[in-house]
């Protein structure tokens, strides 16, 4: 191979990751797009984080998120809009992260 054809190829690579990143930001794992009351109601794409019922419980002194050390107090609370579980924080802050937000279905 050339090194042209070496350029070539490192272009259109760095090119399809930064498309794929790009579309990461707008689309869950599984392709879904994220909704935009999401992604305007708290912070970015990249905190948001749609919870499972067995990822999640609700105790005496709040919403407990496994793997995170951080209530969230009932009164914090605010109502989804989809009826999903959703969380905001950044991941990178480790397991006593602050909650930006904390969406839930107000019959759970």
């Amino acid at each position: 191979m050339t090194r042209l054809s070496y350029s070539l190829v490192a272009s259109a690579l760095a090119l399809g990751l930064m498309s794929s990143s790009a579309q990461a930001h707008t689309t869950w794992a599984n392709g879904d797009p994220v909704p935009l009351w999401i992604t305007s109601a708290c912070c970015g794409f990249a905190d948001a984080h749609m919870l499972t019922p067995d990822e999640v419980s609700l105790q005496d002194d709040g919403w407990h998120i496994n793997g995170i050390n951080t209530v969230i107090p009932r009164d914090k609370v605010l109502p989804s809009q989809d009826g999903q579980i959703w969380g905001f924080w950044n991941p990178a802050l480790g397991p006593d992260v602050p909650i930006y937000c904390f969406f839930a279905p107000m019959e759970f």
